[in-house]
């Protein structure tokens, strides 16, 4: 069986090791269109002040082996343990550990390129690559990651065109211009810490304009997550449930205790519930829920508390460029009245987008316009059903056409983190190779150890 699996970083790496795991007859190539492969995007900066912001002995690649990220720490050289939180950097290091050791099964084949269609021959799917190369797949895993962000409302086409912009800051090369001393982040979330840290130098100060002005939370001491919520709560039951907890104990182990059921809670809601969900309480989940090591926390404070970094809530209403710079109009939270100021450089902080709809992905835009690939109706990614499979215009699962990740976001919501990831890639797995073995009478063999598929950094397997 042949799996092509679109998309390289943390899904797509850890689905293809599965499929390899699980099936010793299995191929699988891993299409990646930026050309690196198996660190992705969050994890490929070489930033120090850019660190995980999940405890490293929840952040092993594969679940059944808790210690493995542990474990392969101890045999990197000037590694100490000095910290719960290692930077991403250094955990892009583990998982390009992860891919060299797959490779040396000789089943799995790295491919440089984009993937800009699929289509059905037969019980097969043919895939369209940008250098024109013919493929053949008998299953297809779309792994494709976080979506670009929607640029901010009222930003003039010269601006949205010229370096005084960052439409993306994890996909552009470079940074601001020394010169740019007063900088926007539009945005004030995860995006917007790792850029003002890593960014911050004497004389320059950001403004950080977001819709309610929250920032990220930080992690306390560890706790047992100690709370279970009731069955069948509604978005504003569950706030009222959590708000009653927190009065009794660290409001972290209450987020933490919810964080096994965030799912269900999810699958459980309807769409309108879904939609209040996103609309009202989704910046509170997001500040409690995806919190800052504790060291990142202290320095953002230590920024705000220096005047470097400013807060405030409200909305863009235009960003143009003029003689002097940029011109910022915009509301403050509850005001009609328009303010304005100036800045010297906009940074787009407001993190990945998750519709469909106008993604730039071409792959995404064919399958859409096809009606291969229809949208979330909460407006996150794409339909799937229970083996994760595309559901297509006429509410159909596509027959080996799966995804994995951000784009399933909408039928899971919490699938965004390693915790989570890394058992749905397990059940991608499976599923594609279920199907296989439905087609072709294969049997699945029980789950062998990582090790088998695993290098230390040296490239040398470990057995």
């Amino acid at each position: 069986m042949k799996v092509a699996v679109v998309g390289a970083g943390f899904s797509g790496l850890l689905t293809a090791v599965h499929v390899l795991r699980l099936s010793p007859e299995a191929r699988v190539v891993l299409i990646e269109r930026s050309g690196v492969f198996g660190p992705g995007t969050a994890y490929a900066t070489t930033n120090p002040d850019h660190v995980l912001n999940v405890r490293l002995t929840n952040m092993s690649a594969f679940s059944d082996e808790p210690h493995h990220l542990a474990e392969w720490l101890t045999e990197q050289s000037g590694w100490s343990a000095t910290s719960q939180f290692i930077t991403r950097g250094l955990y892009g290091r583990y998982l390009r550990s992860i891919l060299d050791g797959a490779r040396t099964c000789g089943r799995l084949t790295q491919l440089a390129a984009e993937v800009e269609d699929i289509e059905r021959v037969g019980v097969r799917w043919r895939l369209r690559l940008s250098d024109q190369r013919p493929m053949l797949a008998d299953a297809v895993v779309l792994a494709l990651g976080v979506m670009e962000p929607t640029p901010p409302v009222g930003i003039a086409s010269d601006l949205l065109a010229s370096s005084a912009y960052l439409a993306n800051p994890w996909g552009q090369s470079g940074g601001l211009s020394d010169a740019a001393e007063h900088v926007l982040l539009v945005g004030s979330g995860l995006t917007m810490v790792d850029v003002a840290i890593g960014l911050a130098r004497p004389g320059r100060r950001f403004t950080a304009l977001s819709r309610r002005g929250l920032t990220p939370r930080g992690h306390g001491l560890v706790g047992p997550a100690i709370w279970e919520a009731p069955d069948s709560l509604s978005p504003v039951a569950l706030l009222r449930a959590v708000r009653d907890q927190a009065k009794a104990r660290d409001w972290r182990m209450v987020m933490d205790g919810l964080r096994s059921q965030a799912s269900t809670l999810w699958r459980d809601w309807t769409p309108v519930q879904r939609r209040q969900f996103l609309r009202h309480l989704r910046p509170w989940w997001d500040v409690h829920r995806h919190r800052l090591a504790p060291a990142v926390k202290e320095r953002l404070d230590a920024l705000i508390d220096l005047g470097e970094v400013s807060v405030v809530a409200g909305r863009t209403v235009s960003l143009k460029r003029d003689a002097r710079g940029i011109v910022v109009t915009w509301r403050r939270r509850g005001e009609r009245r328009a303010r304005q100021f100036r800045v010297d450089a906009v940074v787009n902080c407001t993190g990945p987008n998750g519709a469909v709809d106008h993604a730039a992905n071409p792959l995404i835009s064919s399958l859409r316009r096809r009606g291969l690939l229809t949208p979330d109706p909460s407006g996150l990614g794409a339909r799937i059903d229970d083996r994760c499979r595309l559901v297509d215009w006429r509410n159909q699962p596509l027959t080996g056409v799966h995804a994995v990740g951000p784009l399933t976001r909408g039928a899971f919501w919490e699938i965004t983190s390693v915790p989570d990831i890394r058992e749905q890639a397990l059940g991608v797995a499976r599923a594609v190779l279920d199907g296989s073995a439905l087609q072709a009478g294969l049997a699945l063999r029980a789950l062998p150890p990582a090790a088998q598929l695993h290098s230390s950094a040296d490239g040398q397997s470990r057995r």
